[in-house]
């Protein structure tokens, strides 16, 4: 393929970022679409989320196995009448997917114009993850990525597939046989991640958490996010452990978005804390700035860069994390 230098330098740094599951993707992915160009192969990278992965599906067999226990689910009177192979030679038939190494990849949509979108090298070289951690072992020094939260469908809650992929890439059976080298983080306030576990399996176990935090965000509550940033920054929160335990504990703070409308959140402030009731009149005369504003002051809210946050007097709860204390007086 001819490449210039945008184009080469980005899948560079692409194929240095993939994790052990993105290759595994991308190697069914160019099996399944045959690009014959750079930006079609650039396409592929930036839709990897078109593609799914179906562990350890590696034949015929294998793929029917996974194909009744997953997809299409049989009644079990019917199980004894259904030849795996003949079940995983079905499914490759009505669809587009390809067998990588001990795997199955296959395209999520039938739609033949998936790639019918313009790359960009100004996109980022990292796949969407909330946090990577990078693991080497005796039988694989390179490394390779693992990425939290797992972009699989069938994401098992003890053995994500990114985990296990990672594992096999790295000829290992368990992390007690590897090492963290290098953790790539989403959220920028959060340093110095590796000084902060003595083992890759604590490490990996808090990311596999972060990432369900982060894929959840409070199960879509409104600013969630700006919330849970706010607080960090109020908490000085620079660790993972930390930042796991203030996103459980959210509900320990009072919080107001920047560039909110007072006059909007003090109504919805105001009703949430039962002062108004259902009297249109009433309501319409509410002062709700002034609320707001009254709300603010008496929690005494902070302003940090993400809104405005003060706790509101409940116990914050530390599960992953030690809380600091104040040094006791001695005599």
């Amino acid at each position: 393929m001819e490449l210039n230098k945008s184009e080469h330098d980005w899948l560079e740094q692409r194929f240095e970022n993939m994790t052990a599951k993105e290759e595994l993707l991308f190697q069914g992915a160019m099996q399944i679409e045959h690009p014959r160009t750079a930006q079609e192969t650039i396409q592929i990278l930036q839709g990897l989320e078109h593609y799914r992965l179906l562990y350890g599906a590696d034949d015929d067999v294998s793929l029917g196995r996974f194909v009744m226990e997953h997809i299409h689910t049989p009644t079990p009177a019917a199980r004894g009448y259904l030849d795996p192979e003949i079940v995983g030679a079905a499914y490759r038939e009505i669809g587009s997917g390809s067998f990588v190494g001990n795997h199955y990849v296959e395209r999520l949509t039938r739609n033949p114009d998936l790639l019918n979108y313009e790359p960009s090298t100004e996109a980022p070289a990292v796949g969407d993850y909330a946090i990577r951690i990078k693991l080497v072992s005796r039988n694989n020094m390179e490394g390779v990525w693992i990425g939290f939260p797992d972009t699989g469908e069938y994401m098992d809650a003890a053995h994500p597939d990114e985990l296990l992929l990672g594992l096999d890439a790295l000829d290992a059976e368990t992390l007690d046989q590897c090492m963290a080298v290098d953790v790539d983080c989403a959220l920028p306030q959060i340093t110095n991640i590796l000084a902060q576990y003595d083992t890759a399996g604590d490490l990996v176990r808090h990311a596999i958490d972060f990432g369900y935090v982060w894929a959840e965000q409070g199960q879509g509550e409104p600013h969630w996010m700006d919330k849970w940033q706010c607080v960090m920054e109020l908490e000085d929160c620079h660790r993972l452990d930390l930042a796991l335990d203030l996103s459980q504990n959210l509900h320990c703070y009072e919080f107001i978005p920047r560039g909110v409308d007072l006059a909007r959140y003090g109504m919805d402030l105001a009703r949430k804390e039962g002062i108004l009731d259902q009297d249109p009149l009433l309501n319409r005369c509410f002062d709700a700035v002034g609320y707001a504003q009254h709300h603010m002051a008496k929690y005494g809210l902070s302003t940090t860069d993400h809104g405005y946050a003060a706790r509101n007097g409940q116990e914050v709860i530390y599960e992953y994390s030690q809380p600091e204390h104040e040094p006791e007086m001695t005599m």
